[in-house]
């Protein structure tokens, strides 16, 4: 059986998916399915295709060249991306004998679906990794009403045209059904991470501490993902500011994103010396930042939470890290730290409370130990890429025996 992977980012450009992305296509690929990938070109940090896939037996992929385009620019990412979508049906529409598609979630992925049902009519798995337009409307990206409800409603269409949705948690899925899609066709398979490979990487042996030189006698709580929309730096910059007579405890900020430089002002003209940071790293060496760290904090906007879920979460525990995050306190992705105690959940509106809980965890390294035992068994219950890349084959092996 052929399968047709189609996403709007390329591995070429570094992103949270990345990683998820290689896994399932490896893993599918492992399970008997010939896969073709369609993917963009933007930025080429990386290779076309990681290592993992290059050479591998049923891979096959096309590549389109896009520009780079800031995130602010709304109008002009949505017509790029509408002509990705018309540019990869030229590549895509060669491909013979294609069985099942494969769909990564996007802004415009009308277009897509729209040529998919008419020149291919194939069944078609959503795979919604962020909820849009909710998404880009409550984190400030779509400021107009009218233009949101007409987003909208495009994209109750798309539901009705695939065959099953893929989200990544409950509060999405909740969203997702808010719309009146029916519940049977909703799957939520996790975030997870590769546990063939990612793992806690002692500090001895830890390149990214290494290559920096960075000093193992500090409390490090970090942040190391996309410097975005999504990220809110304020509560970093709060927690820093309360805690910064104490010497001993420092943030580390991994990565690169459009607020960055806007992060990076504020810092300075707070003059805290308590915030480092270091660029983007390697997609290679994403196992030993996160274990650089004492902690781990995951600091979202208003909004995110329910629209979408932090992909590295899954990663993070796989090093045995505990998580902090400033997030909605209702949401499910919330209770779930606090009730399983693998992590502490705190409001994204009360940075005094997070200051407070860095401080205690710096105090009470006990507690820390406890919670990343409990962190590390919970993710490989929950979250490892062999117990959820299982699901997707399951959903794409029902789907072929409805095909037939």
């Amino acid at each position: 059986m052929k399968l047709l992977f189609i996403t709007t980012e390329g591995f070429d450009t570094p992103g949270p998916n990345n990683q998820m992305a290689m896994v399932m296509i490896n893993d599918f690929i492992d399970a008997g399915y010939e896969v073709h990938l369609v993917q963009s070109r933007r930025k080429k940090i990386n290779p076309d295709v990681p290592s993992m896939l290059k050479d591998k037996i049923g891979f096959t992929y096309d590549v389109v060249d896009r520009k780079i385009i800031d995130k602010t620019s709304f109008i002009r990412r949505y017509l790029d991306e509408a002509l990705f979508a018309i540019t990869s049906f030229g590549k895509w529409r060669k491909i013979k004998d294609i069985d099942l598609v494969f769909l990564q979630s996007c802004p415009t992925v009308i277009y897509q679906l729209l040529m998919l049902r008419i020149f291919l009519r194939k069944p078609i798995v959503y795979n919604i990794y962020d909820v849009f337009p909710g998404h880009a409307y409550d984190i400030g990206v779509i400021k107009n009403k009218f233009l949101y409800n007409t987003l909208k409603f495009i994209q109750k269409v798309t539901y009705k045209m695939s065959a099953i949705i893929t989200v990544l948690s409950d509060d999405m899925k909740e969203k997702i059904i808010e719309e009146q899609v029916p519940v049977g066709k909703i799957k939520v398979v996790p975030a997870w991470y590769d546990d063939k490979a990612v793992k806690e990487i002692p500090l001895e042996d830890n390149n990214f501490i290494k290559k920096y030189n960075i000093s193992t006698d500090k409390f490090y709580v970090q942040f190391a993902g996309t410097i975005g929309y999504v990220f809110n730096y304020k509560a970093i910059l709060e927690a820093a500011t309360l805690l910064k007579e104490n010497e001993a405890i420092v943030f580390q900020i991994v990565g690169d994103g459009n607020v960055k430089q806007e992060f990076m002002n504020e810092v300075k003209n707070r003059n805290l010396r308590n915030i480092i940071f270091y660029p983007l790293q390697p997609i290679e060496i994403v196992p030993d930042v996160y274990s650089a760290c004492s902690i781990c904090i995951i600091p979202l906007n208003k909004g995110v939470i329910g629209n979408g879920v932090p992909s590295k979460a899954p990663i993070l525990m796989a090093c045995r890290r505990v998580i902090v995050n400033s997030v909605e306190p209702e949401s499910r992705y919330s209770t779930m730290f606090n009730d399983n105690g693998i992590g502490i959940s705190v409001s994204n509106s009360d940075h005094e409370e997070l200051a407070k809980v860095i401080l205690d965890l710096y105090l009470h390294p006990e507690k820390i130990t406890e919670m990343a035992d409990k962190a590390k068994l919970f993710g490989e219950e929950n979250y490892s890429s062999t117990t959820n890349t299982r699901k997707y084959i399951e959903i794409l092996n029902e789907l072929k025996v409805n095909a037939l």
